[in-house]
């Protein structure tokens, strides 16, 4: 047995706690939802998509081996919200959500609009004329429904979910509901139907979306993870990655 003089032995074991909170510090909560073409489950089954890319290429750019996993949108924000060292993505930076959150990105922008039914005579050419739409359908407590509330619209039927709101419209319960351009196409085929039994009839706004961060987690971590990204937008890794699902004339793709 070897004995150390008690100074060392105290050194020692003040090292062995420091590097095992360390390690423990590094431990992440990873949390996304499902929502194609973002994040999604491949045909193989395993969790694909443009931001999963992005987010799996920041990790070994970082030594980080944390799971992402995937919930719904609500436990994911309670995650978030309660508990330190968690992460969740595809967020949009709101002026609601700025102070509650640390931001890596953007890793995406989004523009999102009013869609009809493909034979709707319905026309909106501002602001004003969709505040008198009889309901609008948007997803509970995300970026359409706050954006929406907070410009004074007193017509939304939140949903728990956006297929929610595809059915709705589609079933002539609502008159639009509110989606981005990615979105689209994915949705209707998850809600049974075609992109093309829908028409975008207005622009409503453009938003980008980052991978948000619990306050009480690390900024030092942060800034590392922001740095990853900048390092892959510029030897063009985030570009190819997002030639692989967006459009290749997709005025999406500002982040390069």
């Amino acid at each position: 047995m070897i004995y150390l003089p008690r100074s060392l032995a105290v050194w020692f074991g003040l090292a062995l706690c420091a590097l095992s909170w360390g390690s423990h510090a590094q431990t992440l909560a990873i949390y996304c939802e499902e929502d194609r073409p973002l994040q999604f489950y491949g045909s193989d089954g395993k969790l694909t998509g443009m931001t999963i890319e992005i987010v799996q290429e920041i990790q070994k750019r970082t030594g980080n081996t944390d799971a992402i996993q995937v919930v719904p949108w609500a436990r994911g924000l309670d995650k978030i919200d309660n508990n330190p060292n968690t992460l969740l993505f595809s967020m949009a930076r709101t002026p609601e959500r700025e102070n509650s959150y640390q931001w890596i990105g953007p890793i995406m922008a989004n523009i999102y609009g009013l869609y009809a039914k493909a034979d709707s005579p319905l026309q909106v050419h501002n602001i004003e004329q969709a505040k008198n739409i009889s309901l609008i359908g948007v997803y509970r407590d995300d970026i359409r429904d706050q954006t929406l509330t907070r410009l004074g619209f007193t017509n939304l039927d939140r949903a728990s979910s956006n297929i929610s709101s595809f059915k709705k419209l589609m079933m002539g319960r609502i008159a639009v509901y509110t989606d981005s351009q990615l979105g689209v196409e994915s949705l209707a085929l998850a809600s049974g139907f075609k992109a093309s039994d829908v028409k975008l009839i207005f622009e409503l706004f453009k938003s980008e979306l980052y991978i948000a961060v619990s306050k009480a987690t690390s900024p030092a971590l942060v800034e590392k993870w922001n740095q990853a990204l900048e390092e892959m937008k510029r030897d063009k890794t985030f570009a190819r990655i997002q030639q692989k699902y967006l459009p290749p004339d997709s005025n999406r793709k500002t982040h390069k």
